[in-house]
């Protein structure tokens, strides 16, 4: 791809295997792709390298140093040869970007809720604690009391405590009364 009508691909080096099978296609299509048009730019420079005992693949080196490699391995069409040349040639020479740093949170929450880890877990307490929460306390009855129907019930008059009212024995060392 241009950037500032510069193409970004600085070489595009295409290895291959003189009897491999995967290669066979590549072999083959050598003599027409060095004349194509997609390559015929005195900007990109082609380089072929024999290597032995590998598969085929495209490496496009980039104005900035980064590399890219493409395989080519076992492709039919001549056109998919050409895709992926393009494919290089159309791209940046440059990693995608890492979304690091703070997260982004927001003012107005999810209406379906905020994401829970436990949210689809089917045991996520312990058994005894289920069995608690399973268990009902048992319902007393109420004290039976005769109430004066001619004295009204206060209800929200504090009652004594008849513990409170009770004197508590003072523990511990009898002062001098006379020093």
């Amino acid at each position: 791809m241009c950037s500032r009508g510069i193409f970004q691909l600085k070489f595009l080096q295409i290895f291959y295997c003189d009897y491999g099978g995967s290669s066979a296609k590549i072999r083959l299509f050598l003599p027409t792709l060095i004349e194509h048009p997609l390559l015929n730019q005195p900007k990109i420079n082609l380089q072929m390298y024999m290597k032995r005992n590998s598969h085929p693949y495209l490496n496009g080196i980039y104005v900035n140093g980064y590399q890219k490699q493409i395989s080519l391995k076992d492709l039919e069409d001549d056109q998919q040869i050409l895709d992926r040349i393009a494919l290089l040639r159309n791209s940046f020479g440059s990693q995608s970007l890492r979304h690091a740093g703070r997260k982004v949170t927001t003012l107005t929450p999810s209406i379906q809720g905020g994401w829970n880890e436990n949210l689809f877990k089917t045991n996520i307490y312990p058994r005894h604690q289920m069995e608690i929460a399973r268990t009902y306390p048992a319902v007393e009855a109420p004290d039976a009391r005769i109430i004066p129907r001619d004295k009204p019930i206060d209800v929200y008059k504090k009652q004594a405590d008849p513990y409170q009212l009770i004197q508590k024995p003072r523990l511990g060392v009898k002062k001098a009364s006379n020093i």
